[in-house]
């Protein structure tokens, strides 16, 4: 779910409100079938080799404990760790409830199975437990619950539309005359939630256009209406491939948000001489992050995987 904050990259108001609009498409008949995107793309991307490292008592990335400040769940629970990939030189700092049912190892699998230069759109993911949630801030992602990985592509696609992930196209992807042109061809959506706003749609389609561009026979294989959804994918396809191709190096990347204390008793604070560096060192083209807003929208999601509702959540530390 998209932040409830606009981008500072939407800045073309006409064609930004278009993207969230109630769509006048219906969902692809037949509907996909629950779970198929899901097992395609764990059993055909491959995530890189890995591993992570957590941090030292203490310290957090900012944006984790703003994001954590909105939850009824205490920053002291919280443990930031770096994952390592041998596809990027710099890694990415990720924060996790002890108490949430996603381990590292299966985070650093999900989170690697995305094409590094997808990845790339992405500052920080909190997890914490409880009930199946998402939404995206800025380029942060909070995850509450248990979640497959084309949650892991939905949120990250609000990141790249956020950022054009194309050099022509101003306002967002989704706000493009270039993607409403391939809706408008197109006869349906992808599934209730993309009906939603041209936004959320966009990023459902990104999750079939990974599906279609990696696992044979494509979105034919689950899908026999692929067809009418298919300038939509084909379009983030074409307009994207490097960024979307599974293999290759990070060119570009987001800089971590700045490691600050967690606060509490002065027993748990840190010394100085323990602050995490978390400078980029790789010679990669920086991405200016997009700011964090007040305000956080998050997708509810049921036992097999749809979405049954929103929710609007506090970021804390921000007016």
């Amino acid at each position: 779910m998209r932040s409830v904050a606009l981008s500072a990259a939407a800045s073309a108001a006409s064609l930004a409100s278009l993207a969230s609009a109630q769509l006048d498409k219906p969902v692809i008949d037949p509907e996909f079938p629950s779970g198929a995107l899901d097992q395609g793309l764990n059993d055909h991307l491959r995530a890189p080799g890995s591993s992570w490292d957590a941090w030292e008592e203490g310290w957090i990335p900012e944006d984790c404990k703003n994001m954590i400040e909105g939850t009824e769940f205490s920053v002291q629970d919280i443990t930031p760790f770096n994952i390592h990939y041998d596809d990027c030189e710099d890694p990415w700092v990720f924060c996790r409830h002890k108490d949430s049912p996603l381990s590292e190892d299966y985070i650093v699998d999900a989170f690697g199975k995305m094409p590094v230069r997808f990845r790339s759109f992405v500052r920080h993911m909190l997890f914490v437990p409880g009930t199946e949630s998402a939404g995206s801030s800025g380029d942060n992602v909070q995850m509450n619950g248990d979640l497959p990985i084309t949650v892991f592509i939905h949120e990250t696609a609000h990141s790249f539309d956020g950022h054009h992930g194309l050099p022509d196209i101003e306002g967002g992807f989704s706000a493009s005359q270039a993607w409403l042109d391939a809706y408008n061809a197109d006869s349906a959506v992808t599934d209730d939630y993309g009906q939603t706003s041209q936004a959320e749609n966009f990023a459902q389609q990104t999750v079939v256009a990974l599906f279609d561009s990696n696992v044979p026979d494509g979105v034919a294989s689950i899908q026999p209406s692929w067809q009418s959804i298919e300038n939509q994918f084909r379009l983030i396809q074409d307009r994207a491939a490097d960024i979307l191709r599974p293999d290759g190096t990070c060119t570009s990347r987001l800089e971590n948000s700045a490691p600050v204390e967690k606060g509490g008793s002065a027993r748990l604070r840190p010394s100085a001489s323990t602050k995490p560096d978390v400078s980029l060192k790789g010679k990669i083209k920086v991405i200016e992050p997009v700011p964090m807003g007040a305000e956080m929208e998050m997708a509810q999601y049921d036992a097999s995987g749809k979405v049954v509702g929103t929710k609007v959540v506090k970021v804390g530390g921000r007016e």
